[in-house]
């Protein structure tokens, strides 16, 4: 027999929520709206009880001191087919409910929002969703794979799969906006799986390992308020500081070319044989937690600090080898253990065959014990920061802590979600440590994350060859991590490590293409063990100088954009839709991108001389030939020889194209 819909439906109506109960499934959910536009649906757990603590409010407990949650008003109003309208200022949804599921209809403006339909599954922690023929769908974090991830499956998981495009991201959010109107975010720290259209061209489809759900959608015509709204509930960025934007050095640990004092003046004299600027070094391959190379590290950071550079040194998340126990008085209930009590746990299973072909053993510092984050921050970095006076750290390896059942954290809570968790608590700590000891501003440059990975600039894109296509793959990175809120993603400039050997892409090329990339990018760096600038020919090494005094003529432009950047949650590397969502001929454009508000890239990412370049409407002024064109216009083979990248500035801002020549 088939139940009525007003016998499946009973309903709790408050001012500013509303629970509805499935009474054939006996599954409820409950509605509110935080913000003018945004839901948020919550599944209740088998116990009947709304878990509160998602993830944005397990950050905000934990580093957003005094924040107290609010709900808009609501207003409900019930129609004749027993579909119920929850009103909340210029927001509204309806929902019904079937004797198997829930149904919401996110809009009944068609042309506004395709997402017509959620369907709740019975079990509690699925929901899926209909897709339009046309509609693109952009997020979930860092993307080697295409910046559109429509018909693509995602597993959110950051995992080192190194140098792969497929099936890799070091900081998976489950977060994506539709080109249709809406976004949605799944608030929780738990693994998940998105398809968005992989095995049911016409829906999306969400399963979280959590018991409940717990979501996000967000409504509107406006890709800047959906990130903006998505970036203030997980967590606003801060703005980096301006040393940051200047060109960095750094060389693989294994190489030892910076392990020294005498090689760290080897490598600088190189850079300054062939007149190369920098202003960033990352010591990698100094052993920075031996306590015996303190004095020398004093020594080197002092001489630099006197020139006007600025010093990292690299670091593990959260990981302290047992060599250095002794020296730092670290005690084995600092670290998180086993049910044996061995603070030697295998870290989460990824591929690197340089770094780490299997799962390793490492000690991790327990987050969740007060005594042995103050002893970490004390006595692990107090002299670090602050005697020997080291700007930030590069801290590497953060999408590597498990979730085996056998773990233990001094707070008693489990592992599901810690992976996601862990190294946005870490590196959030340690970034706001760097701030309050280096009066300059001091800096993480992470890898790894997950929700709220956007508290700590800067993340990296983790490992790439020199290749054309990681080149491409890095973009893509780019910019799907700005559609995920996250405003600054960088990486090895040109390449971390030689390209693979059946790949024919000639080095110079890829590495010049690289380098341009790398100057309208968040952080131009060069790393790895890939062949620096200055061992390249003059030829190169010119193009190499031309692009870091580029830079520096840039960092005025960067740091105001940035400033802009993390006052509204958009990305410095822009997809053109975020700009132009009006212009369906920017949806499929993943080879261009804005740098700001006002300069558009168009990189070379292959080997050629030229390029198709898309200009949207207004007027664009091209930096190296002075010339304006008016768009919207396709730019059919654009000459684009080996030592220019195609660079187009916004007429309005033509004293900024002015500016950039002068200074070169």
């Amino acid at each position: 027999m088939i139940r009525k819909k007003d016998e499946l439906m009973a309903n709790i109506y408050k001012d500013s929520f509303a629970v509805f109960t499935n009474t054939n499934l006996g599954a409820k959910l409950r509605f509110t709206f935080p913000e003018n536009n945004v839901c948020r649906i919550q599944s209740a757990g088998k116990d009947g009880a709304f878990d509160n603590r998602g993830a944005v409010q397990t950050l905000a407990r934990d580093f957003d001191k005094n924040i107290i949650e609010t709900c808009l008003p609501i207003l409900l109003k019930k129609d004749k087919n027993s579909i119920t309208t929850i009103m909340s200022a210029d927001s509204s949804i309806r929902v019904s409910i079937t004797p198997t599921q829930f149904r919401i209809y996110l809009s009944e403006n068609k042309k506004q929002n395709s997402c017509a339909l959620l369907e709740f599954g019975p079990e509690g922690n699925s929901v899926s969703g209909q897709l339009r023929g046309k509609e693109n769908i952009y997020g979930l974090g860092q993307r080697f794979n295409g910046v559109n991830q429509r018909k693509k499956s995602v597993n959110i998981w950051a995992e080192d799969q190194w140098n792969e495009i497929e099936d890799n991201s070091y900081v998976s959010i489950p977060f994506f906006l539709s080109t249709c109107g809406y976004g949605v975010f799944l608030n929780r720290f738990e693994s998940s799986i998105f398809d968005l259209g992989k095995k049911n061209r016409d829906n999306w489809y969400i399963k979280t390992e959590s018991p409940c759900l717990d979501l996000y959608v967000f409504l509107g015509n406006s890709p800047k308020k959906i990130i903006g709204a998505f970036n203030k509930l997980s967590g606003i960025t801060p703005i980096p500081p301006q040393w940051s934007f200047s060109p960095w050095i750094c060389r693989h640990l294994r190489l030892r070319e910076l392990s020294s004092i005498d090689t760290v003046h080897a490598v600088i004299k190189k850079m300054e044989t062939h007149s190369l600027p920098w202003g960033v070094i990352i010591l990698e391959g100094w052993e920075t937690h031996d306590i015996k190379t303190y004095k020398y590290l004093k020594t080197l950071v002092a001489e630099l600090h006197k020139k006007g550079k600025k010093v990292l040194l690299y670091s593990t998340a959260g990981r302290l080898p047992q060599e250095y126990w002794a020296g730092l008085k670290a005690k084995p209930e600092y670290f998180v253990r086993n049910q044996q009590n061995n603070p030697f746990i295998k870290e989460a299973p990824h591929f690197n065959p340089m770094d780490a072909p299997d799962r390793r053993e490492s000690c991790f510092i327990d987050i969740t014990n007060q005594k042995a984050l103050k002893w970490w921050k004390e006595k692990v970095w107090g002299s670090l920061l602050g005697d020997i006076g080291v700007d930030g750290s590069k801290i590497d390896f953060g999408e590597q802590f498990p979730e085996d059942d056998d773990i233990k954290f001094k707070s008693g809570v489990g592992s599901k979600g810690m992976h996601q968790y862990y190294p946005v608590f870490y590196n959030t700590m340690m970034y706001r440590l760097f701030q309050e000891k280096r009066p300059e501003g001091g800096l993480c440059f992470s890898r790894g994350g997950g929700i709220g990975a956007q508290r700590y600039p800067f993340i990296w894109c983790g490992d790439q060859s020199r290749e054309f296509s990681r080149l491409r793959a890095i973009v893509s990175a780019s910019l799907s991590s700005g559609f995920s809120g996250v405003p600054f993603m960088c990486h090895d400039m040109g390449g971390y490590i030689p390209a693979r050997k059946n790949i024919k892409d000639d080095e110079t090329e890829v590495f010049i293409r690289g380098v341009q990339l790398a100057c309208f990018s968040p952080v131009m760096q060069f790393h790895g063990t890939s062949k620096p600038p200055y061992d390249f020919p003059d030829k190169v090494i010119d193009i190499y100088r031309f692009y870091s005094k580029l830079r520096y003529a840039l960092i005025p432009y960067i740091k105001k954009q940035s400033k802009i950047c993390c006052e509204t949650g958009l990305p410095l590397m822009r997809h053109l839709y975020i700009e132009y969502p009006d212009d369906i001929r920017t949806l499929d454009i993943e080879d261009q991108y804005m740098f700001g508000n006002e300069i558009l890239v168009a990189p070379v990412l292959a080997h050629s001389t030229n390029r198709n370049i898309y200009l949207p409407e207004g007027k664009w002024l091209d930096l190296w030939e002075n010339k304006i064109y008016t768009g919207p216009i396709q730019l059919k083979k654009y000459s684009s020889p080996l030592e220019n990248i195609p660079i187009f500035i916004r007429y309005r801002e033509s004293k900024l194209a002015d500016k950039l020549r002068i200074s070169l």
